[in-house]
């Protein structure tokens, strides 16, 4: 009939004698009482978790690339890194139980963060992204997240942009493109040189 709750945690009681099922507030730290065999205590984190998706084999919560493919407003695929560090609202805990058990990390961070990402970066040009708008669509996905994630009872503490990789075929041609003009200016300087 005690129940001990970490100081990092709350706890969602299942109650065969609630008139909802559940009693409507979470269990606070400390020692707490529930009714043997008719009550049982889900633990929830209220710490700070972070959840990374990586296009490094060994970096991120699932392994292998898990990279964010998403398509510029100019038709470019890129690959997008990012970390989402995120906490349970300790006051909306029972209704995180309620609306998604212990799938909100991969169903609703996960699921969310993907789908914001690819609308956002639809947006963007491919030069953009690389230069003079990054920090815009870092803070639209930002907003973007924070609002979905208070809509379900968790709090964004922040989005980290780790890294945007390009296409293969993409970088080939920004190093041709560089390499050309590297060229015409050692053809212009031998020209200066001649005169």
């Amino acid at each position: 009939g005690l129940v001990f709750i970490q100081p990092e945690e709350r706890g969602v009681v299942i109650s065969a004698v609630a008139p909802k099922g559940y009693r409507e507030q979470a269990l606070e730290p400390g020692l707490r009482w529930i009714i043997p065999f008719a009550e049982t205590v889900k633990l929830y984190p209220i710490s700070m978790q972070t959840y990374t998706m990586s296009i490094a084999q060994t970096e991120g919560t699932i392994q292998g690339d898990d990279s964010i493919a998403a398509r510029t407003s100019d038709g470019q695929e890129i690959y997008v890194d990012a970390s989402i560090i995120y906490k349970i609202n300790p006051d909306e805990v029972v209704r995180v139980h309620i609306n998604w058990q212990n799938r909100y990390t991969d169903d609703l961070v996960r699921a969310q963060a993907r789908g914001i990402i690819r609308d956002t970066v639809s947006q963007f040009g491919v030069e953009e992204l690389i230069s003079s708008r990054r920090f815009e669509m870092v803070d639209l996905i930002r907003e973007s997240l924070a609002k979905k994630f208070i809509e379900n009872g968790l709090v964004l503490q922040d989005f980290v942009l780790r890294n945007i990789a390009f296409s293969t075929e993409y970088a080939q041609s920004v190093e041709q493109k560089q390499i050309a003009e590297q060229q015409a200016q050692q053809a212009k300087l031998v020209i200066e040189q001649k005169k």
